[in-house]
């Protein structure tokens, strides 16, 4: 970009009418200006932001050269009020150095678009280090009783919903989940159940969800989106590996191992699986046209770590691949898994499986590029 004032023309795009704890406000854009610092290859862009409800908000931006028809400018290199942690208020400033990411282009027909939310994307509760057991130990099966030492990690309280997901489609224009088809969601599910787990996305649509956040929250991207192996060593976020899953499903309750999240009783009205019948039934989403479907990522009881819908309302993508002997050889001090295979394993059973489903031991499987309406996921750090 040459030293050239740049005529930018300004569209506020706003997001986030609900965020996942019901927080009652959508933060507002407002008030910008947009200019190129003089004898500089920088953009100015400052706007007022108002949120009634006080929250941290995440501000994120979008450039587009060609008037609007498209916003693929290689804009990345952003300080100021951007990001995450941005609070509500007037005067805020964002400093886009255009002449970093975008060298020797020069023109009059710029267009930003700024996007406010004030949903808890990266919320995350700490799952202690130490042993557990693993397993179910029911002859014949592919989850043998047996103990494994994690390191400390994180995961979210409840999966990634659609409100969540929209975002990171908006901005990074990746394609939204399919519905209205058999065996998916509705036409209007994705956009109208904001705290509605997201549905109908692949393995490597969620591990191109975790790539995203991580770059947003600035930290190191777990994946390789071309060859899809994961990097361990990496800070970012990622989904849980399997025994990561089956240590936050436990809650803690693991000496001796139990059956289910709360303990070794009957799920009841405790999940949403095909034996629910409690008062949130009006509440689910139709997605058999007999009223059967997932409820709200917030509904319902949470375990010893504080973890919603852990079993119930959508199976989980969890990193690994799928192997049925595992368990038999695997690490005993945080396993990853197989190194190759043909399925990703799924856990926790969702809104149209049995009780059985239900066990945190339970183990499934399905190809990484499988896209269903049970089919969910959470994210780990």
């Amino acid at each position: 970009m040459k030293n050239k004032i740049v005529k930018l023309l300004i569209c506020c795009i706003l997001l986030t009418t609900f965020s996942v704890f019901a927080q009652n406000s959508v933060p507002v854009i407002d008030t910008v200006h947009v200019s190129q610092s003089q004898g500089t290859t920088k953009v100015d862009i400052s706007y007022s932001v108002v949120d009634f409800d006080s929250d941290n908000l995440l501000v994120l931006m979008k450039v587009s050269d060609d008037g609007g028809i498209s916003f693929n400018v290689p804009a990345q290199t952003f300080t100021g009020d951007y990001g995450f942690g941005v609070n509500s208020g007037i005067n805020k400033q964002i400093i886009w150095d255009a002449g970093k990411d975008y060298p020797e282009i020069y023109g009059e027909n710029f267009q930003v678009k700024l996007f406010a939310s004030d949903v808890n994307i990266k919320s995350i509760n700490v799952i202690p280090q130490g042993n557990f057991t693993m397993g179910e130990g029911i002859a014949g099966t592919d989850n043998p009783v047996h103990e494994i030492t994690l390191n400390e990690f994180g995961i979210c309280p409840h999966a990634v919903t659609n409100e969540e997901y929209k975002l990171f489609c908006d901005i990074t224009d990746h394609e939204k989940p399919p519905a209205g088809d058999i065996f998916q969601a509705p036409e209007t599910y994705f956009e109208n159940r904001r705290n509605y787990p997201v549905v109908d996305v692949s393995w490597y649509d969620a591990v191109t969800y975790c790539n995203w956040l991580s770059e947003v929250d600035k930290l190191e991207p777990c994946y390789n989106l071309t060859t899809w192996a994961y990097d361990s060593s990496k800070n970012g976020y990622h989904l849980p590996t399997e025994a990561q899953w089956e240590k936050a499903s436990r809650g803690g309750l693991d000496n001796p191992a139990k059956i289910f999240p709360w303990g070794d009783e009957s799920p009841g009205n405790r999940c949403n699986y095909i034996g629910y019948a409690g008062i949130l039934q009006n509440e689910m989403a139709d997605f058999d046209g007999l009223g059967n479907g997932t409820l709200p990522v917030d509904s319902l009881i949470s375990n010893g770590y504080g973890l919603l819908n852990i079993v119930g309302n959508v199976w989980e993508w969890c990193n690994d691949w799928y192997l049925e002997n595992y368990y038999y050889n695997s690490p005993s001090t945080n396993p990853l898994g197989p190194s190759t295979g043909t399925e990703k394993v799924i856990r926790g059973g969702a809104w149209n499986t049995s009780e059985e489903k239900l066990h945190c031991a339970t183990r499934n499987s399905r190809n990484p590029g499988h896209k269903r309406f049970d089919i969910g996921f959470r994210i780990a750090r």
